[in-house]
């Protein structure tokens, strides 16, 4: 009887457990130190804080030059119109094959008209 009584327990515990697993939030709150310190190999995960970032912090209006200030560097200076941080990527082998970027537009004042989240992938 006390095998049974243990084995229930156990059963209870192990199913509250991984149930509790899909509850776990796979977002955390924008840090603008951990972001400006992300590397593809060992930095902070960007993506966690990606949906925080756009939905608690405001993005639109700011210019040019606040957008540095808060996010740091983006992955290219060449566009005048749009940028990008990378979120994530994944590599097959050496060349990436999909990821995802933080995408923001500027508008011909040079503000932040839209950020968004984009997905790619390698065809």
């Amino acid at each position: 009887m006390l095998n049974r009584f243990q084995l229930l327990v156990t059963l209870i515990l192990v199913f509250t457990s991984i149930s509790g697993c899909n509850d776990i939030s796979k977002s955390e709150k924008f840090d603008q130190e951990k972001w400006k310190q992300y590397s593809e190999v060992d930095g902070p995960d960007r993506d966690l804080m990606a949906e925080d970032l756009l939905k608690n912090h405001k993005l639109i209006g700011l210019s040019h030059k606040q957008m540095l200030q808060l996010l740091g560097s983006p992955a290219n200076y060449t566009d005048t119109t749009k940028t990008y941080y990378v979120l994530t990527e994944e590599y097959d082998m050496i060349d990436p094959v999909s990821g995802k970027n933080l995408i923001i537009t500027f508008n011909k004042d040079s503000l932040i008209s839209r950020a968004e989240i984009e997905e790619w992938h390698k065809h």
